[in-house]
């Protein structure tokens, strides 16, 4: 994540800098690209902790705690589910 807003962060300011001038300018406008790239990592990273919370919160954590209610699994194998 922090490479991504990086990414957009130097991305913007050397577009800024150099968006001053006519036509597409490969030298001039690299920037841009360094600035689609780094939403993207930003994107991932969030689309992959939203995945990765929402499965550990929906099915993990909650079927987890109604075993150990239920005497079905002791608190060291649920916390050694928990970690995986």
């Amino acid at each position: 994540m922090v490479f991504g807003m990086i990414c957009v962060i130097v991305g913007i300011g050397v577009w800024l800098l150099n968006i001053f001038g006519g036509g597409f300018n490969w030298g001039r406008d690299w920037p841009f690209l360094l600035l689609v790239f780094g939403i993207y990592k930003i994107w991932d990273f969030s689309r992959k902790r939203r995945t990765r919370i929402g499965r550990t919160d929906k099915k993990g954590v909650k079927g987890i705690l109604k075993k150990v209610e239920k005497g079905e699994m002791d608190a060291g194998e649920a916390l050694s589910k928990l970690e995986e």
